[in-house]
């Protein structure tokens, strides 16, 4: 029996600025599958995951989330694909995971810049915009986090409001907790 890990692979990152590179044409192949963090969709275009989103309620309405995110792209679904891409994320190893991270020159500087707190840590969305080297923009970077297309591998839920609280996670809360406290019981 396989160990399930909530703790993230590490991530090998490619970023593509959604304004400077069409998405018409490209091949995307996606589905659905069953995560211990609950339904999830996932996507991949070259070679690397450009979606991991969490699935609470309608599976169409993710369907067309991709579709806008990726106008023009040929979509293929698979869920055997999905889950079997699922499976391997949570296994315990230290492989690490090509993502494709598509966004705006921002979004793109906020996913990199998470991509730099370490599990078992916190940082607060201040602390991250001057990370991403944006001073200031702290509700900007809560919008760029809003807009992560690749949830748990980008780890927005290492967020947290400046008195070191919880906030906002496009998880839930509930979810939000369920990843700091394995990570910090992973690494400690």
């Amino acid at each position: 029996m396989r160990k399930i890990d909530l703790i993230p692979p590490p991530v090998r990152a490619r970023l593509e600025d959604r304004d400077r590179t069409p998405a018409r044409g490209r091949s995307l192949t996606a589905g659905f599958a069953s995560s211990p963090l609950g339904r999830l969709m996932l996507a991949e275009v070259d070679g690397a995951l450009c979606r991991v989103g969490y699935v609470d309620g309608n599976e169409d309405r993710q369907w067309r989330r991709l579709a806008r995110r990726w106008p023009g792209a040929n979509l293929r679904r698979d869920d055997e694909w999905a889950q079997g891409r699922a499976d391997s994320l949570f296994s315990s190893g230290d492989d690490s995971v090509e993502v494709l991270l598509r966004g705006t020159a921002f979004q793109l500087d906020v996913w990199q810049a998470l991509l730099g707190v370490p599990a078992g840590s916190t940082e607060s969305y201040g602390g991250l915009a001057l990370r991403a080297r944006k001073p200031g923009a702290s509700r900007a970077v809560g919008g760029a986090m809003n807009a992560n297309p690749v949830a748990w591998l980008v780890p927005c839920h290492r967020v947290v409001a400046g008195d070191g609280g919880l906030c906002g996670y496009g998880g839930g809360l509930n979810r939000k907790q369920r990843l700091l406290a394995a990570e910090a019981a992973g690494t400690a």
